[in-house]
């Protein structure tokens, strides 16, 4: 079942790692690449520890932090890919 809370993790990390490709995109440097994913899984992680007080620790909202997380990446290699087919 999906919780409200599963949703909020998920378009967090979706929009931190969507984001974090912009420098990428600037600078074309291959870490830059990794920075986008850790950056929204530590905002996942970090939520998670702070609601760990009230609710206690749910693997299954970093498994929406991390779901969130590959749809973006997904989304920026598709988008990659038609710009690589569309410009040569």
């Amino acid at each position: 079942m999906i919780r409200p809370d599963h949703v909020k993790h998920f378009f967090v990390c979706f929009i931190i790692t969507a984001l974090g490709t912009i420098p990428w995109q600037i600078w074309h440097a291959g870490w830059m690449l990794a920075l986008p994913m850790v950056l929204g899984l530590c905002a996942g992680f970090y939520k998670e520890l702070d609601d760990r007080v009230a609710t206690g620790f749910d693997w299954t909202d970093i498994l929406a932090d991390v779901v969130g997380i590959g749809i973006a990446m997904a989304l920026y290699g598709i988008a990659v890919a038609i710009r690589w087919v569309v410009t040569g």
